[in-house]
């Protein structure tokens, strides 16, 4: 979810570029680029390119898979040009920044710390915010231990003692929402939690969340930011350079500026 979210910036470019869009992704995105656009025209990606090649002759194409023979195929069919990107870069600047400097002049990258999507507005009651926690929707590598999330929801509530925490976890994090739920703290009253079973129940439940937000360098966490909420994420494994969430209230935390270290 995070690679789509972070093209978002590149879409809203090309349309102001292009009279027409069309982009493919896995339809389980479908709903995130409507709330996103109107203007686009949407194909599954796990339908194949069929029908999406048909309108290739005199079109422009981006993609992030570099197969010479795939990018000849989409040219014999009347593609004008192909651009290719890295999808997985591991240096250099922001991944949004460097999609769209393909087809604009530099972009400073403060002007992408912006809010993305409509979220409700707040009930100015700052006394009283929760905090929502995602602890998972990484790998071991990417993912805080569980301790270190306890840790933050404990003192948290220690500072804002009228206040809930909610823990959410994907359909990934079976066995970490499993062990969550052994937990003694898991039954606080002021503990919430829910098992997401779709990323759009996921997306509109957070949309609704008047808080702040912890996670992982995960999709949940670039939601999160882009919908202009108080984000706070952890980064292990990944550059922050790269892949930071963007937003108007994102901070970064590095590997070692765990919870239990900086609190």
């Amino acid at each position: 979810m995070g690679d789509v979210l972070l093209t978002l910036p590149l879409l809203k470019e090309v349309e102001n570029l292009f009279e027409e869009v069309m982009v493919c992704v896995p339809s389980k995105y479908h709903f995130l680029i409507k709330e996103f656009s109107s203007k686009p025209i949407l194909f599954d990606l796990d339908q194949g390119e069929e029908k999406l090649q048909k309108l290739a002759s005199s079109s422009q194409v981006i993609s992030f898979w570099n197969d010479p023979a795939w990018v000849k195929e989409w040219k014999e069919k009347g593609a004008t040009d192909v651009h290719i990107f890295n999808p997985r870069p591991t240096g250099g600047c922001h991944f949004s920044q460097s999609l769209i400097e393909r087809f604009r002049k530099p972009v400073v990258r403060e002007e992408l710390n912006q809010k993305w999507f409509t979220s409700r507005t707040e009930n100015g009651n700052n006394g009283l915010r929760n905090l929502w926690i995602h602890p998972g929707s990484g790998g071991d590598d990417k993912n805080l231990p569980l301790s270190e999330w306890l840790y933050l929801a404990k003192n948290w509530l220690k500072k804002k003692p009228q206040s809930e925490v909610f823990f959410s976890f994907g359909e990934a994090d079976f066995d970490l929402q499993k062990e969550f739920s052994k937990l003694t703290f898991s039954k606080n009253s002021q503990i919430k939690t829910k098992l997401f079973s779709s990323l759009s129940d996921f997306f509109f439940s957070l949309r609704n969340h008047e808080g702040a937000f912890a996670g992982n360098d995960t999709g949940p966490s670039h939601l999160a930011g882009m919908l202009g909420i108080e984000t706070h994420v952890w980064f292990r494994s990944t550059s922050s350079i790269v892949w930071a969430p963007l937003g108007p209230s994102v901070r970064i935390y590095q590997a070692d500026s765990v919870p239990s270290k900086i609190l």
